[in-house]
């Protein structure tokens, strides 16, 4: 099966986006690492990443299952609307719950009171997941229109965050001029329509938002799980080690995820095709699975020995002298680019296309106790950034092994 133009299209523009994002992300992550310090650096992202449960809990798997539905009937405005109205109102409710959740937290956990301003600043990040509905462009294969307005909102933020920042103390300034962009990302979009249409206005119902809800339940539950070995592991380092070290993890963590955003535009724009060819084409949908493990494969595994070879060199140049103590977590993280990369190709691309939602659920959602775990026993020991690297890479490769042993028999089946 060969590429057709408008899938060679969205995946061109989308890696020329991301050129432009990338342009804007060398400047502003290195920037902040320089000037916020490892402390000031680690406070950020340590408030960054609780904040992500909110973020998680609003989404509620919807950016997978929406997609997927959206991109099912998407030539019939009309369902595509009712599609559009029932997660963005589903997504509101949520969002109201999760600040009535983090907010007392905030002021109740001590490690959180230390540093509320910062917390409460990063609650806009709830707020802009809601507003742009980056799902609804997905669905549709228009992701290079909404990466277009995310890095073209970036790009004008970048330059009040270089002007306004100056320091350690400026931390709650740089989260709000963080999450800006894809808030102005949406006012652009609500306001002009464009890229996709708006939708038409398609009252749900209340049991209309209670279908999707359970319709993105076990994808809600393989988010969380994700988040228990992700984001998780950058609040279990902030609680057992110094705040250098949770520095040293993020800085390390951002270059690592920075280099594997280089695969972001192969599955965004593959992973809506396949969903559609999976319920008509089924070979058609395995031979796109295939050339997606030869293109993204390759990809991940050019980036890991990049990125683990020239660690010593990378980190002091990008981040200066002062993260220097993030090199050997960055050599442990690299292979993370080259997991992820095989990983989103028999998990994203071929388990929930073809149906094993619950499977997948179940996968990660052992991996993420696994990583708690791991890291609950072994931080309290080892109070470093190296350590919770290593247990990331591990609980990565279970979940490879996992998503592959199922979805070989998926693409026997299909072969025979």
């Amino acid at each position: 099966m060969t590429l057709d133009s408008r899938l060679r299209s969205n995946i061109v523009s989308l890696y020329l986006v991301q050129g432009l994002n990338y342009l804007v992300s060398f400047v502003t992550f290195p920037f902040l690492a320089r000037t916020l310090g490892a402390e000031g650096f680690g406070v950020m992202n340590y408030a960054f990443a609780a904040i992500q449960y909110g973020v998680l809990f609003t989404d509620f798997g919807f950016n997978l299952s929406a997609t997927r539905e959206v991109a099912v009937v998407r030539d019939d405005p009309r369902a595509a609307a009712a599609v559009f109205w029932r997660t963005t109102w589903a997504k509101t409710g949520l969002m109201l719950a999760s600040f009535l959740a983090l907010i007392p937290c905030t002021f109740a956990i001590p490690q959180w009171q230390a540093q509320a301003p910062v917390f409460l600043a990063s609650l806009v990040y709830i707020v802009s997941s809601v507003f742009f509905p980056i799902w609804w462009f997905q669905g549709f294969e228009e992701m290079r229109l909404a990466s277009f307005l995310t890095v073209v909102s970036r790009a004008l933020m970048l330059g009040l965050l270089i002007f306004w920042v100056d320091g350690p103390q400026d931390v709650v300034l740089a989260v709000l001029l963080q999450a800006a962009p894809q808030m102005l990302a949406g006012v652009i979009w609500w306001s002009s329509g464009w890229g996709v249409a708006r939708p038409l206005w398609v009252k749900p119902t209340a049991a209309e938002i209670a279908t999707s809800l359970k319709a993105s339940w076990p994808l809600f539950l393989s988010s969380v799980a994700t988040n228990l070995y992700t984001t998780s592991t950058t609040v279990l380092l902030g609680f057992f080690a110094p705040a250098a070290e949770v520095g040293f993890f993020a800085a390390a963590n951002k270059l690592t995820y920075t280099a594997q955003g280089l695969i972001g535009p192969l599955v965004q724009a593959t992973y809506p095709r396949i969903a559609q060819l999976a319920a008509h084409d089924r070979k058609g949908a395995l031979a796109l699975i295939r050339k997606s493990f030869v293109f993204q494969g390759g990809v991940g595994l050019g980036l890991t020995l990049v990125l683990a070879a020239g660690a010593p060199w990378i980190v002091p140049l990008l981040l200066g002298q002062g993260m220097a103590g993030a090199v050997a977590t960055q050599m442990w993280l690299a292979a993370v680019i080259l997991i992820g990369a095989l990983s989103y190709v028999y998990g994203l691309q071929t388990l929930l296309p073809f149906g094993e939602e619950r499977y997948y659920s179940r996968v990660l959602v052992v991996a993420g106790v696994l990583n708690v775990a791991l890291l609950c026993a072994l931080l309290p020991f080892a109070h470093s950034a190296v350590t919770a690297a290593q247990v990331v890479v591990a609980v990565e490769g279970f979940i490879l092994a996992a998503f592959w042993w199922r979805a070989r028999a998926i693409h026997r089946e299909i072969a025979a």
